[in-house]
């Protein structure tokens, strides 16, 4: 018995020892004391981390990228898109050899150095950057070289592995305020397996969906006074069964939207 107890606390000892070689293979640092640290880390503080689909052909990717341990050569930026959970291949996009120093790249650049224009990127797609960094003394850093307490927070600002939303326009071209009527279909009559019309009022979200039968229908009151109406689709299952269309306070018909609806609706 006790033979057995000390293997089995052998073994635990060898697994975690593992595990700490692992992490330190990772190189994590804590921003709040760099100077402990001699990997090549970079800052980037954007602009914005949102942008509506109808002004990336008019918008720019902006920042300031800084190197707060004073050990950076140069910082490799590369980008990709992500669209209904598929990736495009990166491809790189810009080089910083000086810090700090700002970033300004239009979205039609990132969208032509992705072989496509910004007309193809949809409301709800993520555009993806990719950082690598190139210490003085040669040393290359990814986001896999650190742990997840450094590039899964924010406030760190970690310029290796950072994201921009494209999110759907606010609604223009009719009046915004009053009664919109959001009536929807399913072509197999059980619901909408998931998926859901979301309208956002100033910022404040409300989802609407059903989930039995084939149609039903939801009045949104928009009250006097909304600066800004985002109205946008998420999927669920079986897209090829849901149809919607959205009137208007002015009693226009918007759409039909559907079967396998797209995310924004302008």
């Amino acid at each position: 018995m006790k033979s057995n107890f000390k293997y089995i606390f052998g073994l635990v000892l060898l697994i975690l020892g593992i595990a700490a070689c692992e992490d330190n293979d990772k190189n994590p640092i804590n921003v709040f004391e760099l100077e402990d640290s001699a990997a090549p880390y970079v800052r980037i503080s954007l602009d914005e981390t949102i942008v509506a689909k109808g002004d990336l052909a008019n918008s720019t990717f902006s920042g300031t990228v800084d190197d707060p341990s004073d050990n950076v050569a140069s910082w490799d930026l590369s980008v990709t898109l992500e669209s209904g959970g598929v990736s495009t291949d990166t491809v790189p996009l810009a080089t910083i050899t000086e810090f700090p120093s700002d970033i300004s790249i239009p979205y039609t650049d990132i969208a032509s150095a992705l072989g496509i224009t910004v007309d193809d990127i949809s409301g709800g797609d993520f555009i993806r950057f990719l950082g690598k960094s190139t210490g003085v003394d040669g040393t290359e850093t990814t986001a896999e070289n650190y742990s997840a307490t450094v590039t899964g927070q924010p406030e760190q600002l970690q310029a290796f592995n950072f994201i921009v939303l494209v999110k759907c326009s606010p609604i223009s071209g009719t009046t915004v305020p009053g009664t919109w009527v959001i009536d929807m279909q399913d072509l197999y009559g059980d619901g909408w397996d998931g998926a859901f019309v979301t309208f956002e009022i100033d910022g404040v979200t409300t989802d609407y969906t059903f989930t039995g039968g084939d149609a039903a229908t939801f009045n949104v009151d928009v009250p006097e006074g909304t600066s800004s109406l985002v109205i946008s689709y998420t999927s669920g299952a079986f897209e090829e069964e849901h149809v919607y269309t959205i009137e208007t306070p002015d009693g226009e018909v918007l759409g039909p939207f559907g079967p396998n609806p797209s995310p924004c609706i302008n």
